[in-house]
């Protein structure tokens, strides 16, 4: 009886474990999950390869993470304020930084999220010079703030104040000092 019942324990306990560390749990592979819309492990990781390319040195996944979490509120509130940039437009900003540092553009093209990664930049600045800049930001703010966001932990917490991904903090790691 106490065997039976250590054996349901320790498998209720794999179970929960396996489910807090498998990420978002609801969507298996799933970096984040954003109001339903899956970014996936896969995406993430392009991205960063792509952008590590474009930029000529190494980023870490939680940074464009949390660039990928916000970007389409970012994109959809610049759209309500007459502020866009098309797939083109940001393969042309992205080309440009690439000629700048005498490298070419991929073969296979830019993933979807380094596209969505420039289009930001893009409607970023044309948006920093709008008259209504400063509602347009509140109005991402309160987008982030109202939006349900889920990030696997092996990237952190996506702090809405900051639009970042931050690493937990380990409390079983002590830095030595």
């Amino acid at each position: 009886m106490t065997s039976t019942r250590l054996s349901r324990g320790i498998a209720a306990a794999a179970l929960l474990a396996g489910l807090a560390l498998g990420g978002c749990s609801a969507q298996p592979g799933a970096a984040a999950v954003v109001d339903g819309q899956r970014i996936s492990e896969g995406e993430l990781s392009r991205t960063v390869s792509d952008f590590s390319a474009v930029v000529g040195q190494p980023v870490e996944a939680r940074q464009l993470l949390g660039t990928l979490i916000v970007a389409p509120m970012i994109l959809d509130v610049a759209a309500d304020y007459g502020v866009a940039a098309s797939d083109d437009e940001a393969a042309q900003l992205l080309d440009a930084q690439l000629e700048a540092s005498g490298q070419t553009a991929p073969e296979e093209g830019y993933s979807d999220g380094l596209l969505q990664v420039a289009k930001v930049v893009i409607v970023n600045q044309e948006m920093s010079m709008a008259p209504d800049a400063t509602i347009a930001v509140e109005e991402v703010n309160t987008r982030i703030a109202e939006a349900d966001i889920e990030v696997s932990p092996r990237y952190g917490e996506f702090d809405p104040t900051t639009g970042e991904v931050l690493a937990d903090e380990l409390p079983w790691i002590v830095s030595g000092q």
